[in-house]
């Protein structure tokens, strides 16, 4: 079956609707079928565009989501951030876990908050439980276009607004859809041996810190559990820990699917930790964390420092790197007992003398999750991918808008 994509926009100048417009195109070249939509809107500066005003039930009925949003303060729009809080009765029942999600915003000036916007908009996809889709860094396109590897970002005068951009947004779209008709069937496919062998994880940790070792080590039990093959490996630093050999590039190379974990230091992932992710780059963009489902935990010192923020800065490095960020989410109960962290999981020093059990529990779900995410994306798509650009799928709310690609004035 096509994947089901939604492509819900906020425009007023016209610029997100067209980039909408063409990531929806992007995705039917892809096979798939697409709903593109625009988000209420009141005041004297409302557009009146002819799209159908998204819904929660339009999140609900989509297996992956391009969300367009203007940079405002750099942050997404107050009329956007209204839809998004519609879908809260849906997220608790947990009914919005395993989407595909991925975004596109525009501004005036280049450095006044898109990526900034960009991030804060998947903050809402981390709780809903979703899978976060950056640009593609191996794509042509991707350093002509800005360079942005949390999405596509335009300037919003149309004077300026280039084909690269244009082409950019078709691309995302069509890289959505490709990842998504993977991810799609994921109740009818149980994790564990396959045709294609048992599913590779690989976890690296700090091995230094003997809290941090714990949690790997429950997290890699957790990926065996559900019939996974593990690596766990210790990234090298200068204070020696014991029990897992060095992490290379080709143990990352090896894994289908990838978890990190450290101490969280001044509010960062440790040191050695981060070196080791920056060292994975590539100059053609596919390195070995490209497309592959990705994510992380730590250990702070209290609370609240870094239990959060050491974990978002960490999906900076993943989206760079081509992967698909896919944290706990509100997935699972074992979220709610630790604490409550969809950015990953997370043991507080000050909390207890060793790790908890609800935090253990915790990492040994994230490694379940990570074995799901990462058996998912290495199987073929249910479609072969043709070239962008060709037509297929079906839109249910509006007819093809041809040439839009070549309309300066569009944008």
């Amino acid at each position: 079956m096509s994947p089901r994509i939604a492509v819900v926009h906020h425009s007023r100048r016209g610029t997100m609707r067209a980039l909408a417009t063409l990531a929806a195109e992007g995705a039917r070249a892809r096979g798939a079928a697409v709903r593109l939509l625009r988000v209420a809107e009141d005041g004297p500066d409302a557009m009146a565009w002819p799209e159908r005003v998204a819904e929660p039930g339009d999140v609900l009925w989509a297996d992956g989501l391009v969300l367009a949003t203007p940079t405002y303060f750099g942050n997404v729009s107050a009329a956007f951030k209204q839809f998004l809080e519609t879908t809260s009765p849906l997220w608790r029942q947990g009914l919005l876990a395993d989407r595909v999600v991925t975004g596109m915003t525009a501004s005036t000036c280049t450095h006044a908050g898109r990526e900034a916007t960009l991030l804060a908009l998947y903050q809402t996809a981390f709780h809903w439980g979703s899978w976060v889709l950056g640009a593609d860094p191996a794509d042509p396109l991707f350093g002509s276009a800005g360079g942005n590897p949390y999405g596509v970002s335009a300037d919003s005068r149309p004077e300026v607004a280039g084909a690269d951009t244009r082409g950019a947004a078709l691309s995302l779209g069509h890289r959505l859809a490709d990842i998504t008709a993977r991810v799609r069937p994921s109740a009818a496919r149980p994790v564990g041996s396959t045709a294609s062998g048992p599913v590779n994880v690989t976890v690296v940790h700090c091995a230094d810190d003997g809290r941090a070792r714990l949690m790997a080590r429950e997290c890699a039990a957790g990926a065996r559990s559900v019939g996974a093959r593990v690596r766990l490996r210790r990234v090298a630093s200068a204070r020696r820990g014991p029990n897992a050999a060095i992490v290379t590039r080709e143990d990352v190379a090896w894994a289908d699917a990838v978890v990190f974990g450290a101490p969280a230091r001044l509010g960062c992932m440790a040191a050695p930790l981060l070196d080791f992710v920056q060292s994975l780059a590539s100059a053609d963009g596919r390195g070995p964390l490209w497309g592959k489902p990705a994510s992380g935990f730590v250990t702070t010192a209290l609370a609240h420092t870094g239990s959060e923020s050491a974990l978002l800065a960490f999906h900076h490095l993943l989206l760079n790197s081509g992967a698909v960020v896919v944290p706990p989410g509100f997935t699972d109960q074992a979220v709610f007992e630790a604490g409550g962290n969809p950015y990953g999981s997370c043991d507080v020093r000050s909390a207890s003398a060793v790790p908890t059990g609800a935090a253990l529990a915790a990492v040994a779900y994230q490694g379940q999750r990570a074995a799901m995410a990462g058996d998912l994306l290495r199987r073929p798509a249910t479609a072969p991918s043709p070239i962008p650009g060709e037509r297929a799928g079906s839109d249910e709310n509006t007819g093809t808008l041809e040439g839009l690609r070549d309309d300066h004035a569009a944008i």
